[in-house]
């Protein structure tokens, strides 16, 4: 989506009518300050000709040339006496041709304010005097507006710059967070739900960022959820289908093994065992995979944990050995060899324990030519297999989907092993989790025994 046209954003939405009204205040304000300005030019301008009139109007010195000289530069205004007949005696103004008249004059384009007081002793004065024009420039008088007018205005413009620099800085911040979130916000709806450049401030943005976030998380958690149940489905299909093809096939070999080994050397006590143990295992395999296709839970077996342990040890090392593999086998001191007869030592579904500890071997025989098996008692109430083999460790590219149906690294796999290890542990109230340790590939599963009252 392509950004917003410059009048439709939220910067210009923002701040164009915060400028708009201080200029409009601005403006105001100088207009009243250049009204007042107005008033007080004038006001100061009666002020002085009240004053020149009350000196002037009743003196008794001459009122000449050298005397209205002086005074004009004093007052700062232009001086002009008339006779009794309104002729022109003297005048500071140059450019005066006749008697001005009281208001306003031009002379050479330029204004003047004229005012007229009679002197009081007009019939005797010696020098003639009968009244006397006071002439203000009007452009003091504009200076005097304009000065009145310029430091409002001034002082209106420069505070619509500082507060509009500092508005255009926070909203550009604010800006720059809601396109953050809004970028977020797509990368949701684009299925990105992981994030972690999210603006967490303290404030209403921040929290809507937080809320965003647990909405993504949320999300998270429905899409893995949608896709196991997709996933779940389709391997129920792929189940059904492949048991019964596989059921006739492996009770097929089975009795023809059996057949063999009762026509062979009894001196053979390790190989076919084994490959009819295997068979059997592979058929009690078909037979969950049918129940799992036709939506049923095949019934819990409760189990001695040590007799699951040499099931799957007793399995698995013939394999090894043809593979030329060196697998280590270390039962914890708190086992014994032999069953026990209480629950202490079960768990509660023996075959659905051997199915994930096999499968976990079964990887780290595939993966390296050096694997640890340990059967450990952490707590009285649980048992840990830890698998470790000196391979080169889990693909990137599968580690955050590691135990998800049909995610695998290899060529030929399905991804259904590490699923069904995932599903067992949870069957069994346990857990399984790996990491990288010292160039070891290690897989932890956990189960939960059974306790007495159970048993």
């Amino acid at each position: 989506m392509s950004d917003p046209a410059p009048l439709r954003s939220l910067r210009f939405r923002l701040l164009g009518p915060l400028i708009a009204v201080a200029l409009i205040a601005a403006i105001i304000v100088a207009l009243a300050s250049y009204r007042l300005g107005d008033r007080w030019a004038m006001d100061d301008l009666q002020e002085r000709f009240v004053g020149i009139k009350n000196t002037l109007a009743d003196s008794t010195f001459p009122l000449n040339a050298t005397v209205l000289d002086s005074l004009a530069e004093l007052t700062q205004t232009d001086l002009v006496t008339t006779g009794k007949t309104g002729r022109v005696k003297y005048s500071t103004l140059d450019g005066l041709d006749a008697a001005p008249q009281e208001g306003e004059m031009t002379i050479d384009e330029k204004r003047y304010l004229v005012y007229f007081f009679d002197t009081q002793r007009g019939k005797v004065r010696a020098d003639d005097v009968a009244r006397v024009a006071v002439v203000f420039d009007e452009r003091t008088l504009s200076a005097s507006r304009r000065r009145a007018a310029i430091l409002p205005l001034a002082t209106g413009l420069s505070t619509i710059l500082a507060l509009s620099s500092i508005t255009l800085f926070m909203q550009s911040r604010l800006v720059g967070r809601i396109s953050k979130l809004q970028r977020r916000v797509r990368g949701i709806a684009a299925g990105e739900f992981a994030c972690t450049d999210t603006d967490h401030a303290p404030d209403e943005l921040g929290r809507l960022g937080a809320d965003v976030d647990e909405m993504a998380g949320q999300l998270d958690q429905l899409w893995k959820r949608v896709n196991r149940q997709q996933s779940e489905k389709l391997l129920h299909q792929i189940a059904g289908g492949m048991a019964h093809q596989l059921r006739n096939s492996l009770t097929g070999a089975r009795m023809a093994v059996e057949l063999h080994a009762a026509q062979c050397d009894s001196s053979d006590k390790e190989s076919l065992p084994v490959a009819i143990h295997q068979i059997e295992l592979a058929e009690d395999y078909v037979r969950r995979l049918l129940l799992v296709a036709s939506g049923r839970q095949d019934e819990d077996r409760p189990t001695d944990v040590t007799v699951c342990w040499n099931d799957v040890r007793s399995s698995l090392t013939p394999i090894a050995r043809h593979l030329h593999l060196d697998v280590e086998w270390h039962l914890d001191e708190s086992f014994d060899s032999t069953p026990q007869s209480d629950a202490s030592h079960r768990i509660g579904d023996g075959p659905t324990w051997v199915a994930a500890v096999t499968n976990l071997v079964h990887n780290a025989m595939q993966a390296g030519d050096v694997v640890e098996v340990r059967l450990e008692r952490p707590t009285d109430k649980s048992v840990c297999v830890r698998v470790r083999d000196n391979g080169p460790g889990i693909d990137q590219n599968v580690v955050d989907e590691l135990f998800e149906p049909f995610v695998t690294s290899k060529p030929e796999g399905m991804g259904l092993g590490l699923s069904v290890v995932r599903r067992a542990a949870e069957h069994l109230n346990g857990d399984v989790a790996w990491r990288r340790e010292e160039g070891w590939t290690v897989f932890e599963f956990t189960a939960s025994l059974m306790d007495n009252d159970n048993s």
